[in-house]
């Protein structure tokens, strides 16, 4: 009953303003906002700078988080995607490959080191007989031997620590080369996803408008990155955005009072207060010859229940608040 009486009331200084008018002030056309509403943007995809727009959910359904509601056509994304793919399963197999061979070398020159130590151990057995003991042409070719032995085991230590240290080199550029590879198909991959825009809060799914000719976004339009497609509101921190004729705009002030009426039959009419005015006026081509300025209000009370974001206001300053 409180609440009602408190409707009536203000339904009654409403009226009042409006009747007390003796000349109407500058008529303000507006839109409900909510203010922490998700923006959808044309994202900047791989391959092009515009997109066209599949698919959106119908505006004005209500939709739930993580709900599908704008769908990019993808162009050569798939076709990117499935390259890249390839390439990062041939860079896997080829650095695999490519390890494995160096590992088998490597082997080889450990085995090579084993018995050049081998040979050295054996050489200098015989190369401590004295030469009293046997024959000089023995003797001779025993100390050449071991000098031989030493020779191919400095060699066989030199071929394995190159061969360790080919493999590192091998490990270290094929894991760069692979990681690489990875980061490209995450990138084409990620944006292959990202043609698919879902919403991250429950609300009211509404359509964007073209920044350049004031006119919504629809299906089947083509994009440049950037550009607002669509948002997602509830009506949690609504507000109200206005465009004011400059012919108009010294009329609107921060503070100001105003009537505002939704564009819902039978929505009640409710007061708002201006918060924000713009300093630089922006053209509508499908509206009157001029600029337009922005003006945001905020409502002195709850909104009605009938009006919802997205939902077209009309904003009127009472004849006292526009002198």
């Amino acid at each position: 009953m409180t609440q009602r009486l408190t409707n009536t009331a203000l339904l009654a200084i409403i009226t009042s303003l409006m009747a007390t008018s003796v000349a109407a002030g500058p008529l303000l056309t507006g839109i409900v906002e909510d203010t922490n509403a998700q923006t959808i943007e044309m994202p900047s995809l791989p391959g092009a700078w515009q997109r066209r727009v599949e698919w959106m959910a119908r505006e004005g359904s209500e939709v739930n988080a993580g709900d599908l509601v704008v769908r990019l056509e993808p162009g050569d994304l798939v076709w990117q995607e499935e390259q890249a793919r390839t390439d990062l399963d041939k860079r896997r197999l080829s650095a695999a490959r490519r390890i494995d061979e160096l590992r088998l070398e490597l082997l080889d020159a450990e085995r090579t080191l084993v018995q050049a130590e081998s040979d050295v151990r054996l050489a200098e057995l015989d190369a401590v007989i004295p030469a009293s003991s046997i024959p000089r042409l023995d003797y001779d070719r025993n100390q050449l031997t071991l000098q031989t032995a030493k020779k191919a085991l400095v060699r066989a230590q030199a071929d394995m620590l190159n061969k360790q240290a080919e493999l590192e080199d091998i490990k270290a550029e094929s894991a760069l080369e692979v990681r690489q590879a990875e980061s490209n198909y995450k990138r084409i991959r990620d944006a292959l996803e990202a043609t698919e825009i879902r919403a991250e809060k429950a609300g009211f799914i509404i359509y964007g408008s073209n920044r350049f000719t004031g006119k919504k976004v629809f299906p089947g339009e083509t994009l440049y990155s950037g550009f607002s497609i669509a948002s997602i509101a509830s009506k949690v921190d609504l507000q109200l955005r206005f465009w004011v004729h400059e012919a108009d705009f010294l009329q609107v002030k921060e503070g100001q009072q105003i009537i505002v009426t939704a564009d819902a039959q039978g929505a009640t009419p409710f007061m708002a207060t201006i918060s924000w005015t713009s300093s630089q006026a922006t053209e509508k081509q499908d509206w009157s010859d001029g600029g337009y300025f922005e003006a945001f209000a905020t409502p002195n009370a709850a909104i009605p229940e009938e009006v919802m974001p997205g939902m077209s206001v009309m904003g009127e300053i009472p004849e006292k608040e526009a002198e």
